[in-house]
């Protein structure tokens, strides 16, 4: 086979143009909004990504995340504010912005003819400074066969490849829409690990998902999203901080909830016999007004990012 004529490379992969300095983000929001017809799906959103950091995105279905991460790789052209990559604006220049980024969406629509080894080495082309031994090595680690046909592999499998293509493109960002969705925990723990490698590196990791203690275990902060905006967005620590603390308490017969004490910084969620207390006092002090409730356990929240989400969202579907 003839080699590709070098006007042909030099259009496929032209050189980067902008040098990211160690002070620069790697990921920059500012006000970004954007809308399906009458839904309003991101409104104002700002969030900056240091180099090196590895942020996750947490809401319910619906709240804005896989929309603000397409609107880094040129999938979506928001309808305001500005996405930068690397210095590079994302929506004026989306195929230059794109070849910084290892992106695996949560989508695994793959073309069924092509084996794991031909699709890694058809997704990396693009990028200049990917590492295709890298990505053999990791499918190998991850246990996907190089010579099988993609139609032939389960959906887990096809998850693995698109996660390991995003990280062996060796762009200074990797972006990931639920890419712990459909592994086994083993195969969880070693993206994870890979992860932490690779933001050692210097790299900057972005990614959405509903599970939130694997964001917990990797993420230097988390940012959660409520209608297409930022409510919240910190480390773990800082945020259970924020939100205040949290008793669950079981009850030996059902309660209704004006049988519940009431007080202005209270909240209760639940119901019957199992409820959760978000307050912002001392724990004697709440200890001595729940005293007189027919109470057959408690137990402290723990502060953990499910507790956050728990506080931000209640019932709400988005």
């Amino acid at each position: 086979m003839k080699k590709a004529p070098r006007a042909i490379k030099r259009m496929l992969n032209p050189p980067l143009r902008h040098t990211l300095m160690l002070t620069d983000p790697a990921v920059l929001f500012e006000n970004v909004s954007h809308a399906f017809g009458a839904q309003q799906v991101l409104q104002g959103v700002s969030l900056r990504i240091e180099q090196g950091e590895i942020v996750g995105l947490i809401g319910p279905n619906g709240a804005g995340k896989s929309t603000l991460l397409r609107s880094m790789v040129g999938i979506i052209r928001p309808d305001h504010g500005t996405v930068q990559v690397c210095g590079t604006d994302a929506v004026r220049n989306a195929l230059e912005a794109r070849r910084h980024i290892g992106y695996a969406p949560s989508e695994t629509a793959l073309y069924h003819q092509m084996t794991s080894e031909q699709l890694l080495a058809f997704a990396i082309a693009f990028h200049p400074s990917a590492d295709h031994a890298l990505g053999l090595s990791l499918l190998d680690k991850l246990g996907v066969p190089h010579a099988k046909r993609l139609g032939a592999l389960s959906h887990g499998m096809k998850r693995k490849i698109m996660l390991v293509q995003a990280i062996a493109c060796g762009g200074p960002v990797i972006v990931l829409d639920e890419p712990t969705e459909a592994l086994d925990p083993e195969a969880r723990r070693m993206v994870e690990s890979e992860l932490r490698s690779q933001a050692a590196a210097g790299r900057a990791v972005l990614f959405s998902s509903h599970d939130l203690t694997s964001v917990e275990r990797l993420c230097h902060r988390a940012a959660f999203l409520r209608r297409g905006t930022i409510v919240r967005a910190g480390g773990a620590a800082e945020l259970a901080a924020e939100t205040g603390r949290l008793l669950h308490l079981e009850f030996r017969v059902p309660m209704d909830r004006d049988q519940l004490p009431v007080h202005a910084a209270w909240r209760w969620q639940g119901q019957a016999t199992r409820w959760s207390l978000h307050h912002n006092d001392p724990v004697e002090k709440v200890l001595a007004v729940i005293a007189e409730l027919p109470i057959n356990g408690i137990r402290d929240g723990g502060g953990s990012l499910e507790e956050v989400f728990d506080a931000l969202y209640g019932g709400d579907a988005a």
